[in-house]
């Protein structure tokens, strides 16, 4: 009897046709230095990109924070005192100092999680209604009252100033006067311009609202 049409034909292992048993050492070598560029190259993009997005983070929060001031100032018909400490309250008499966020309302601290820094015209702060507010916005506007606030060099008369001390955590020249690294009372009135670049001793992040433009809100 012929049994052998019965039983399946079994083919010798590993002599498998048209298949590959793995990979060769060439191919594996290849990969591994594929593997180690991408991976070397992430090291390298992931400082910059956590960099970028604090950078990304903090212009977001100086901006809401100008905007929180703006609301305020509208509501109240006064702009805040900057805060002699990091608290969040504001301090009489404090014209340049912390951003007085519990007053306002709001978180205070960048990405670097440091407390922003405020300056604020002294004739802004003691206004109580909102008439009151706007006379002594076009008296400073038209010089009919000295302006003890400005940036770039005196071109912008600025009602208030929200800045970051940015990534080395310390105010910069020209916005710190007497290198304690930090914004107060001992500075003056000239700060950067808004949106000045980064150099090697500048990362304070500034924004500033103008005179006229907060004269503006409340037409």
């Amino acid at each position: 009897m012929n049994v052998s049409g019965l039983y399946p034909q079994v083919r010798p292992v590993g002599k498998t046709t048209g298949s590959r048993g793995g990979f060769t050492l060439i191919e594996l070598a290849f990969v591994l230095v594929i593997v180690g560029l991408l991976l070397g190259m992430g090291a390298e993009l992931l400082p910059m990109l956590v960099k970028q997005n604090k950078l990304k983070e903090t212009r977001a929060t100086v901006k809401e924070a100008k905007t929180a001031i703006i609301g305020y100032a509208l509501a109240t018909g006064r702009l805040p005192y900057a805060g002699s400490a990091t608290g969040g309250s504001e301090n009489s008499g404090t014209y340049r100092g912390y951003l007085p966020f519990a007053t306002l309302g709001i978180s205070g601290n960048d990405a670097y999680l440091q407390t922003l820094f405020y300056a604020v015209d002294p004739y802004l702060t003691v206004t109580t209604s909102t008439d009151e507010f706007k006379t002594h916005l076009g008296e400073l506007i038209t010089g009919a009252h000295p302006g003890g606030l400005f940036c770039d060099g005196g071109n912008i008369h600025a009602a208030v100033v929200v800045l970051s001390s940015g990534k080395n955590f310390c105010v910069d020249a020209p916005n710190d006067d007497n290198h304690n690294d930090r914004l107060d009372n001992a500075d003056n009135y000239q700060l950067e311009k808004p949106g000045a670049p980064e150099t090697a001793s500048y990362d304070d992040i500034l924004e500033a609202v103008s005179l006229t433009y907060l004269f503006g809100r409340f037409e």
